[in-house]
């Protein structure tokens, strides 16, 4: 609706700024009012007034004349001036038929083909090898697999990478202390929690004992060289880390990536780098490392080789970027917390001057927020975590404990609770604003009340629990005239499912998964105010009776929708 909406001041203005009127064509911006004032706003009057010399009102009420007479789709009953603004309110015709579209494209409402077929690269769930996986695993995961949904629902041609941490300076501390420490027929039996316990022992000793790091930074060196022992065992964290990401994948039903491209296959590929950052005159030495001197760009210095020779994170990150750029990636999005943000920073700013990356669009940081516990942040160095399988577990218990207290005849219960539990744990994630810390609330996660993934969920069965009592089966291709009496809160439904598309292109454009979020639990709530008011099965008139069956099927339709592609299941039943 927007675009129609712009499509009608383009043809207004552009004659006025080709008849002399204008010199400058202003920027129209579109707001959504209350309710009482219309589906849309404008105050592209103000912007206009100095130009023409007129007043605001004078040429908003000429505005809202001539986008009436050029509304030749009739999508506005009206087209109104109110002081500089002009208000345009949404006809019942064009909101039943966008009604109709819903029921006749199903699945397919609210997909585009804006992306236009675009490569782009979602690189998201990033764990370190040997590590337990926590609560901002999970966060990782959940934020990047809704993205790349949302991303290919646009028309984009969207692909993921873990981009698996399994190289740098934390894997010869490791090392070093699996060879004094560990025992490998313990460390067999629970793999990824004996590993940690070596890494928390050797971080421990660090901190009265500095050496021991050099130590570690040693041993990384040694892995880098080539020394078979430490290959194998690097090998050997690496098969029993993969065995413990699977609960993401099978647990929490995100979507196995389309590339396995960890930070060690770059191996041979930084050499590549370093030549041409030498070549482009952009690396110099400093102290024995090799840096990318920052300081004009306000980004500090870049460390691309240490001065033990061991290579950087940063270095890895420009082959990456490189590379995958190579396969044709057009656009690659970076799902990692904000504590990266300064090194990505100086990541992009050498691509840049390396003349990789020319538009900010082509690399983009979506840093989310860090996620807290309410004694504060979580540490692996300090085994302070809340271990992703055994949170993913609880949160399925108690999904099937209410699941039993509120419907004990269902069938295949547990299959229900693992999908309900799964959507609390990524809703909760998502509905909050990306950028912003969030402290963890276990009750909150999986409440059936209020802005959550249950609450959503149950809605969306309950609706289908009423097409089932009102037997047989919807008829969809019955089309409704504008001479149909529409209730206030049935109104306010149509108009809230005319509001997906538009939301969906925000979010796509914005990386704010939130909106949508917010958008599904206004639609819930719309609804639910609906059926309390407004008799559907009960009602006597068969064509009010028909049309309201039409509008909440097509309800559950956007509900489904908009939730696919946050990454959650909506069940018929629970």
């Amino acid at each position: 609706m927007k675009q129609y909406i712009h499509a009608l001041f383009s043809d207004i203005l552009g004659k006025m700024y080709t008849a002399g009127k204008l010199s400058v064509l202003p920027v129209v911006e579109l707001s959504v009012p209350d309710a009482q004032f219309g589906d849309y706003a404008t105050n592209v009057a103000l912007r206009l007034a100095k130009q023409l010399g007129q007043s605001p009102q004078e040429i908003a009420e000429k505005l809202a004349v001539e986008l009436k007479s050029f509304d030749i789709q009739h999508r506005f009953s009206e087209i109104a001036s109110v002081g500089g603004f002009i208000n345009f309110t949404v006809s019942k015709e064009f909101l039943l038929q966008n009604m109709k579209a819903v029921l006749d494209q199903g699945e397919l409402y609210g997909s585009s083909v804006a992306g236009q077929g675009k490569k782009v690269l979602v690189e998201y769930f990033q764990p370190n090898v040997a590590k337990p996986l926590h609560l901002g695993h999970i966060s990782n995961a959940v934020v990047g697999d809704a993205l790349f949904h949302i991303l290919k629902s646009q028309g984009y041609k969207t692909e993921s990478d873990t981009h698996l941490g399994d190289w740098g300076t934390q894997f010869g501390l490791l090392l070093l202390a699996y060879k004094k420490y560990g025992d490998f027929n313990i460390i067999e039996k629970n793999p990824i929690d004996e590993l940690n316990k070596l890494y928390v022992q050797i971080n421990t000793e660090i901190e009265s004992n500095p050496e021991i790091r050099e130590q570690g930074k040693q041993e990384f060196v040694k892995l880098e060289q080539g020394d078979t022992e430490n290959r194998k065992l690097w090998e050997q964290f690496r098969e029993w880390s993969w065995q413990e990401y699977d609960i993401i994948y099978s647990q929490l039903g995100v979507r196995k990536a389309d590339h396995d491209w960890p930070e060690s296959f770059y191996e041979d590929k930084m050499p590549a780098v370093i030549d041409e950052l030498k070549q482009k005159g952009l690396l110099i030495e400093s102290q024995g490392a090799q840096i990318v001197p920052l300081e004009d760009y306000k980004l500090g210095t870049a460390v691309v080789i240490k001065s033990d020779s061991g290579t950087t994170y940063l270095l890895r990150d420009l082959a990456t970027y490189i590379y995958r750029q190579q396969q044709g990636f057009e656009k690659q999005l970076y799902i990692i917390d904000v504590r990266q943000q300064h090194q990505l920073a100086q990541t992009f700013k050498i691509l840049e001057l390396m003349g990789h990356i020319k538009a900010p669009q082509d690399a983009v940081h979506i840093a989310y927020g860090f996620l807290k516990l309410p004694e504060g942040a979580m540490s692996s160095r300090k085994g302070t975590i809340i271990q992703a399988g055994e949170f993913i577990k609880s949160v399925q218990e108690k999904a099937l404990e209410i699941i039993n207290e509120k419907n004990p005849d269902l069938k295949d219960k547990e299959s229900v609770a693992k999908q309900v539990a799964s959507g609390a744990i990524k809703y909760f994630q998502l509905s909050h604003n990306l950028k912003s810390d969030i402290v963890f609330d276990p009750a909150k996660v999986i409440s059936f009340e209020g802005n959550t993934g249950p609450y959503l969920q149950y809605t969306h069965a309950r609706i289908h629990g009423i097409k089932r009592k009102a037997g047989g089966e919807i008829d969809i291709s019955q089309i409704f005239d504008d001479k149909i009496t529409i209730s206030e809160q049935e109104s306010a439904v149509l108009r809230k499912l005319m509001q997906f598309q538009e939301t969906l292109e925000t979010v796509t454009i914005e990386y704010t998964p939130n909106l949508l979020c917010n958008y599904l639990f206004e639609l819930a709530q719309n609804f639910n105010s609906f059926y309390q008011a407004i008799p559907v099965t009960q009602e006597t008139d068969e064509q009010l009776k028909a049309f309201r069956l039409q509008l909440i099927t097509a309800t559950a339709q956007v509900i489904n929708n908009g939730l696919y592609v946050l990454g959650i299941q909506a069940p018929e039943e629970m």
